[in-house]
């Protein structure tokens, strides 16, 4: 008896259209915790990107005005920073972000093998590229954590 009410129950067309209409729509609405998760990783990466140019900056300043020692720094510190735009690319595919956000780092990553080529270039052309070419993946990591905001602010991130 329980068995043959609960089919007539769950058989009204009202209840089941209903029922997979809410379904439907919550499925489409909700991204799984994973993408959210990936989305506000990449913004705190952008965030830690953006702030490490800025230090590298600040300890090429040291080298220059203060001391000279501080270059073994400035290139140690150099060397880690393309590892942020590793996990920005990987966090890019798991968060399902815009194309955007997959160039971007690869972008920077570009211009990270300019600021290498031309780092060890004193007293040349070449060599004052690289204070330009600072300033503009600082630039490019500001316009970074801009556009990861903009995905998190606006409903991309819950």
């Amino acid at each position: 008896m329980f068995t043959r009410s609960f089919n007539q129950v769950s058989a009204k067309p009202s209840n089941v259209t209903y029922s997979t209409r809410v379904e439907k729509t919550d499925e489409q609405n909700a991204s799984p915790s994973r993408v959210r998760w990936a989305k506000y990783c990449y913004l705190g990466a952008s965030i830690l990107l953006t702030a490490s140019v800025l230090i590298q900056v600040y300890i090429a300043g040291m080298a220059v005005f203060v001391n000279p020692a501080r270059w073994g720094t400035h290139v140690s510190f150099g060397n880690i920073l393309p590892v942020f735009l590793l996990v920005l690319f990987v966090l890019a595919f798991l968060g399902r972000l815009p194309r955007i956000h997959k160039g971007l780092p690869v972008v920077i990553f570009l211009l990270f093998f300019v600021q290498f080529g031309t780092a060890h270039r004193f007293g040349s052309l070449v060599g004052a590229i690289h204070p330009v070419n600072a300033v503009v993946i600082f630039w490019l990591s500001t316009v970074t954590v801009q556009h990861a905001w903009a995905e998190v602010t606006a409903g991309g991130g819950s």
